[in-house]
């Protein structure tokens, strides 16, 4: 986790600051400890990344038939000639 901290000032409805309050003494914590919280959440883990075979396309190598796919893939997708 990076240790640098950034302050940051954000505009809640009443609903959110009533939320992130009742939170925050559910669980004995300060408002900016759930927020914190909330984000840490949402954000993208290493297993998101290991888990997606998007990610996992070129790993093992493999081939599409085109020799000269990277170059001349407007010819192959749209048929058309450069």
């Amino acid at each position: 986790m990076e240790t640098t901290a950034h302050r940051t000032q954000i505009y809640l409805t009443r609903e959110q600051y009533q939320y992130l309050r009742q939170q925050a003494e559910r669980k004995k914590a300060s408002i900016a400890e759930i927020v914190r919280e909330l984000i840490n959440e949402h954000l993208p883990k290493e297993k998101d990344y290991e888990d997606n075979p998007l990610f996992s396309v070129g790993k093992d190598g493999f081939t599409m038939g085109r020799r000269k796919g990277s170059n001349q893939h407007d010819e192959y997708i749209y048929r058309k000639k450069k």
